[in-house]
């Protein structure tokens, strides 16, 4: 697997996303030329708090790179807890089409192909997984960086996967993947692991201009830490996105299976980085009061 991460500071999304692609060079110009159809990911997992979603700058900062190679239409989705039509309406997405020719799509609205969770018990049950991620050969997951009460990150590997399913809305108005997912720490790390590890992203991009500690993913309290990653192996951009958030990679249950997979590194110091140093700019970011619990995934 490539081991290599861009890691760059400052505080404008869009100009950063430039600078990360911008590194990537040659590779990024090829995967762009090269594929048949673009997906773009963003977390929007909720329209109501924007601190908790993928803010439209970092998205667009893509775009107008995308835009630069070719010229024909990318997907940008994402199948929402709550309500992506929403999400895409507050957060202003509809503006991304004065930078490329881009189409917006609610993941909960289209067809799917099978996929599967584990229960407790560790069986398997079957589950919708998006058919247009499926079908997508660059898909860039383009996330903030925010703890997790259950995985302790959301990252782009738990967008990626967790985003992607397709449940129906319940009388709550809400998209609950929690019967699927939620049914024991061990079971949902396990699951995110190996649907990633069926059908994995292409590009992580993960965004901590602004981040979330504490009880996310969704109520935590916003920090301010000034650093923004890519690579193209999002194992390895998940890891070291958690290690810059005050964590040990090895203690988050899915990378550590898709570690032993060969997926990663999720070592910071296995991987080739390119940028700014990240013993600098680690801080160690409020943990989710269900930290200790959650390490049953072991």
């Amino acid at each position: 697997m490539d081991k290599t991460v861009i890691l760059v500071t400052g505080s404008d999304r869009r100009e950063m996303v430039r600078e990360a692609l911008t590194k990537l060079g040659e590779a990024f110009t090829n995967a762009v030329k090269d594929a048949k159809k673009i997906f773009i990911h963003p977390n929007l997992v909720s329209p109501y708090n924007k601190a908790a979603s993928t803010d439209v700058e970092v998205v667009r900062g893509i775009v107008d790179h995308i835009s630069l190679i070719r010229s024909d239409e990318i997907l940008i989705g994402d199948a929402s807890y709550y309500d992506t039509k929403k999400a895409f309406e507050i957060f202003s997405y509809p503006s991304l089409k004065r930078s490329g020719n881009i189409k917006l799509v609610d993941l909960n609205a289209e067809a799917t192909t099978q996929s599967y969770t584990y229960a407790s018990d560790l069986k398997k049950k079957p589950i919708g997984f998006s058919r247009i991620v499926s079908d997508s050969d660059l898909n860039i997951v383009v996330v903030p960086a925010k703890m997790h009460s259950y995985y302790i990150v959301t990252l782009s590997i738990k967008t990626h996967t967790v985003g992607s399913c397709v449940v129906k809305k319940s009388p709550f108005g809400i998209h609950a993947r929690w019967p699927w997912f939620h049914t024991g720490f061990k079971s949902a790390h396990l699951s995110v692991a190996d649907m990633y590890g069926v059908r994995p992203a292409q590009l992580a991009v993960i965004d901590a201009t602004r981040a979330m500690e504490g009880e996310g993913p969704t109520s935590g309290d916003e920090m301010d830490l000034g650093w923004l990653i890519a690579s193209f192996n999002p194992v390895a951009a998940d890891a070291l996105g958690a290690y810059l958030m005050g964590l040990d990679p090895s203690d988050i249950g899915y990378l550590y299976h898709l570690d032993k997979k060969g997926l990663g590194p999720i070592d910071p110091e296995a991987m080739s980085i390119m940028g700014a140093d990240p013993k600098i700019l680690r801080r160690e970011l409020k943990r989710p009061s269900s930290y200790p619990e959650i390490l049953a995934w072991r």
